[in-house]
């Protein structure tokens, strides 16, 4: 398979993901530790395993080095993880995902810097115009009638900095630690890890009788958020193995930002200036186009 079907298909997939984040982080009545440890327990773990054992190969070569990578890459994937559901169901998602624009800017330096993986001029013109794409997606929650509506609160807004910051550096250690490994081996370790610690982060709540409010309901968006989050780890790993340009394929990723809106706008009811949603679109197409050439 292409890495660019890969990418085209984690877009899909990660944008469901935050759609349904979004929806569910508004309905959860428990610890929003929880809903991400059973997400990542039966919906991610599943994925990955069966990905790791039955279709990518899965030949490791152990070392503290790389240790200490899938201790790093679990920490800050989970704690990511954990704010940006406990921010989902604060902030709407054009100012939450524009916010998570931070996410590319810290991978794409990362990955310059740590791996070594620079942007031709043509890629870095066309990342660019992603970018302004996702700057000009953020006018749309200003339009709205109601003050109260686009105003973030400061708390939510430096958590979901820090969320996305951490979710750039998990992403950046997790292309390093397949520099060790198989692809297959970055399912079964990797993920096994950082579900790992969502379950630790989720053992206070779990401990203070949590889960006598997770009710069915719970349960099956967690898992539907777990295998739309797992499902687009696959196809993202994928991609940036078969690229071998995290910066690169992480940048053409920023498409799923004006196509989160959009579903916003259809799906969730959140009614940001139509216009400059299509406007951002077209954008960020012109991006894909100019990078793709």
């Amino acid at each position: 398979m292409p890495w660019q079907l890969a990418l085209s298909l984690s877009i899909v997939t990660g944008t469901v993901t935050a759609l349904v984040q979004r929806h569910y982080s508004q309905l959860s009545r428990v610890s929003p530790t929880i809903p991400p440890a059973v997400s990542y327990v039966c919906g991610v773990m599943p994925v990955g395993l069966v990905a790791g054992f039955f279709i990518f190969p899965h030949h490791i070569v152990w070392s503290w080095w790389l240790v200490l990578l899938l201790v790093l890459t679990g920490v800050s994937m989970a704690i990511s993880n954990w704010l940006g559901f406990l921010v989902a169901g604060k902030l709407q998602v054009a100012p939450m995902q524009t916010i998570n624009r931070l996410s590319i800017v810290s991978v794409i330096l990362l990955g310059w810097v740590i791996l070594g993986e620079g942007l031709s001029t043509a890629q870095f013109f066309g990342i660019s115009l992603l970018f302004a794409a996702a700057m000009l997606a953020i006018w749309t929650p200003l339009h709205l009638r109601t003050p109260a509506a686009h105003r973030i609160p400061g708390t939510y807004r430096v958590l979901a900095i820090i969320s996305s910051v951490l979710l750039g550096v998990g992403l950046v250690s997790e292309k390093a630690i397949l520099g060790h490994m198989d692809i297959g081996g970055g399912f079964l370790v990797g993920w096994t890890v950082q579900s790992t610690v969502m379950v630790i982060l989720a053992l206070k709540a779990v401990s203070s009788h949590g889960l006598q409010q997770f009710k069915r309901r719970e349960l099956k968006w967690s898992v539907f958020m777990g295998l739309a989050n797992g499902l687009t780890g696959v196809f993202y790993v994928y991609a940036i193995v078969h690229a071998d340009n995290i910066s690169l394929v992480t940048g053409l990723g920023s498409i799923a930002f004006p196509a989160t809106l959009l579903g916003a706008y259809v799906f969730l009811h959140e009614r940001e200036k139509q216009p400059l949603m299509w406007a951002s679109l077209a954008l960020s197409l012109s991006g894909i186009i100019i990078m793709a050439l």
